[in-house]
């Protein structure tokens, strides 16, 4: 698990960082500031141009706007991220729906709500290389898809797709290909005849010179990739921090999709490792921009209010689940859901974020 401090303040020395972190999954208060210590959990490997607007929010301030200290935990895994939601190492995090949905299956007694969507479209997909002559995902019969790792839903996506289609999944080899410039090789040197991906990861691609072209997956139009959840009773206790955590976050991808220029600068800023290595400075900044870009079209940046879950959305998801055979029994989406934060989330200036990030040199 990478644990990466996303404040202003500079922790030294590991009982400090794991001090804060335990007051952190308690919104203990703390720091020089008298900021709420907060922690929030988000799955990717790395800082990258995908979560740009998370980077936004801690350094335009939008976090100590609202009195919140947040550290940011990289997980490997949806699943990794309920699991430190539930036992409250974090207060929240950005999810895919699966754990959640799963976790309220009788006898789970993952008792996970969102709050917010982040995710708000479907980020992963199925593509090929653009002189393929596959054409339909009835074409990948005998084929090899690559994937991030045998984990990922673009996989469970994919056999669902597979097996709605009438091709027999066994037919179908998946495998892991890595991130980066692994997928590129994986690609050019032939090892795979398919990718399933997510969003940032094909655009990565198309910077690197690999035309992909989009293969339609059955049952995933209406998938939603999900967004912030929090235990139940927590937000119910403590409405106000999730409020302010939502509304600092929705304030970042605002921003982002009002300068992207400027929101992949300012996470290059706090984050060096994020930069594109061996570009020049251009060259990195536009691909990744062109990344971020691609996420931002998945996250409903432009939606007034922000953040809103579309319930049918969530029964597609548990819909997709049922025909997957990973969920047993049916689960009700209005219980995945508290939309009474939403109103108070989006209580700011929107035009005032558009103008700060226009300004922003």
């Amino acid at each position: 698990m990478t644990m990466t401090r996303v404040s202003r303040k500079v922790l030294q020395g590991g009982a400090v960082l794991m001090f804060t972190s335990l007051l952190a999954a308690c919104g203990g208060s703390g720091g020089d500031g008298g900021d709420q210590q907060v922690s929030m959990t988000l799955a990717t490997p790395t800082w990258n141009a995908g979560i740009a607007s998370i980077a936004v929010s801690q350094e335009m301030g939008y976090f100590e706007d609202e009195g919140l200290d947040v550290e940011i935990i990289l997980a490997d895994s949806a699943t990794t991220q309920v699991q430190q939601i539930a036992t409250g190492q974090v207060a929240t995090g950005a999810v895919s729906p699966e754990p959640v949905i799963l976790g309220r299956e009788p006898g789970k007694n993952l008792d996970l709500t969102y709050f917010m969507s982040y995710y708000k479209d479907n980020i992963y997909g199925l593509r090929v290389p653009a002189d393929s002559d596959i054409t339909s995902i009835e074409d990948l019969e005998g084929k090899t898809v690559g994937a991030i790792s045998l984990a990922s839903a673009s996989v469970t996506q994919a056999q669902v797709g597979l097996r709605e289609a009438g091709v027999p999944e066994d037919s179908v080899t998946f495998v892991a290909i890595g991130t980066g410039g692994q997928q590129a090789t994986a690609v050019e040197n032939g090892q795979v005849d398919a990718l399933a991906l997510l969003d940032t990861s094909f655009q990565v691609l198309e910077n690197q010179g690999i035309e992909l072209r989009e293969i339609e997956v059955p049952g995933t139009d209406m998938l939603t990739s999900g967004g912030l959840a929090a235990r139940t009773g927590d937000l119910e206790e403590d409405r106000e921090l999730y409020v302010k955590l939502g509304r600092a976050i929705a304030k970042g991808v605002v921003f982002s999709e009002a300068n992207p220029e400027a929101a992949v600068q300012l996470l290059f800023d706090a984050h060096p490792e994020a930069r594109p290595s061996g570009l020049d400075d251009d060259v990195a900044l536009s691909s990744s921009v062109s990344v971020l870009e691609a996420r931002l079209a998945n996250l409903g940046a432009e939606d007034d209010p922000y953040g809103v879950i579309d319930q049918e959305a969530l029964q597609a998801n548990v819909d997709f689940l049922l025909d997957a055979g990973e969920l047993t029994e049916p689960v009700d989406p209005a219980d995945l859901y508290d939309d009474s934060l939403i109103q108070d989330i989006n209580d700011f200036d929107r035009a005032a974020v558009r103008q700060e990030a226009a300004d922003h040199a």
